[in-house]
């Protein structure tokens, strides 16, 4: 494999590992008391936001159920 290519195949790695760590770092402030733990309580999700959520894991699921079907067909 070239060097090029090598590059080409780490760079999604590199970006999901960089995306994983901002996304799980710290979300206390700066200055927070150091007693404090700085963690964040978040506030209760709405209806519509619920609806929407589970329309969107609905979908992810009716794909998935599609993509297996298509799967097993290909064997």
């Amino acid at each position: 494999m070239t060097r090029r290519r090598r590059a080409a195949a780490l760079l999604p790695a590199a970006a999901l590992a960089f995306a994983v760590l901002t996304g799980c770092g710290s979300h206390g402030a700066a200055g927070a008391d150091p007693g404090s733990s700085g963690a964040v309580t978040p506030s209760a999700p709405s209806a519509s936001q619920l609806a929407h959520m589970q329309k969107l894991v609905d979908d992810a699921d009716s794909a998935a159920a599609t993509a297996e079907k298509d799967a097993s067909g290909d064997k």
